[in-house]
């Protein structure tokens, strides 16, 4: 649910900073003598619930940073903006300890302003609010691997186990066992990713080889080396790419690759905050095994 509830609260984040400005903005445009009586309604019914929309902007905002990627304390814009909301918030309640109207309204308008400037820099440098078809399928890949987290999946272990009914195992169990305890440890790893592999890829069989694939993240040309061995993948390299702000898409080329070797499948979650960054290494690796499959389907993202 971290990139539903995240997506979510930043959209509503947004829509309550643009409605808080908006009265004054409309009330410049409405003044004079050919005053348009629907402005005026919608401009009266938007001051009615100023204070509900100031408290529920501060309320979505630190949601959202909970959330996101970064720490909700941490020096960035995003914070900055929460920062504003709340220093509006006090400009609006110490009103009555203040001299006169004019006191506390000046700063709360140039709070305002500055919070729009922080909202708007905050926007450019995490690319902007993820649109519905991006957020329904990281919703749907999400809500996917929830649920597959939370039924689990079976395998089948790489190491015989002895039966003791067996009268062809009985007899050499104990010692069989004793031999094997080191290297059935030292091979724990490796069949692991075996084993998810095989049941991952089913019927899709791929070359050996290292291949190398190019999708669109943040910014485009986002470039990818992907090995495969033994129709296992082995190794996940992101070599270049021309994405912005390393504190977001650091994360994801972190995160990203290595869940792609460990899950045995190019289609992982994807890194809260780095939705991009994310979606494009993973469209990067799928593009880049496409030239490897002998038999079957890749997934799609």
């Amino acid at each position: 649910m971290t990139v539903i509830i995240n997506v979510m609260t930043a959209w509503l984040s947004v829509i309550f900073a643009v409605l808080l400005t908006i009265i004054y903005l409309l009330r410049i445009v409405n003044k004079g003598q050919r005053k348009n009586k629907f402005i005026a309604k919608i401009n009266r019914n938007l001051r009615n619930s100023h204070k509900t929309m100031g408290i529920a902007f501060v309320i979505t905002a630190c949601v959202h940073g909970f959330f996101s990627s970064g720490d909700i304390l941490s020096f960035n814009f995003g914070t900055l903006c929460m920062v504003m909301g709340i220093l509006l918030g006090l400009t609006y309640l110490l009103r009555k300890l203040l001299r006169g109207k004019c006191a506390w309204i000046k700063p709360h308008r140039w709070l305002t302003v500055v919070l729009i400037v922080f909202l708007g820099v905050h926007l450019w440098e995490v690319g902007g609010i993820m649109g519905p078809e991006a957020f329904f399928n990281c919703s749907l890949r999400e809500v996917e691997t929830s649920v597959a987290k939370l039924y689990g999946t079976q395998t089948v272990s790489a190491t015989a186990v002895a039966d003791p009914t067996d009268p062809v195992t009985d007899g050499s169990a104990s010692a069989a066992t004793a031999e094997s305890t080191s290297a059935a440890s030292d091979s724990t790893v490796t069949d692991t990713v075996v084993n998810k592999a095989n049941l991952f890829l089913g019927s899709v069989d791929l070359k050996d080889g290292t291949y190398t694939g190019v999708a669109e993240g943040y910014g485009p040309e986002l470039t990818v080396c992907v090995t495969v061995a033994e129709n296992v993948i082995t190794d996940v390299l992101v070599v270049s790419h021309n994405e912005n702000n390393v504190k977001y898409y650091g994360k994801a080329i972190d995160a990203v690759p290595a869940a792609i070797v460990a899950a045995q499948t190019p289609v992982v979650d994807t890194i809260s905050g780095a939705t991009y960054t994310s979606n494009g290494i993973i469209q990067a690796v799928i593009n880049a095994l496409a030239p490897a499959v002998i038999s079957g389907t890749l997934p799609s993202l």
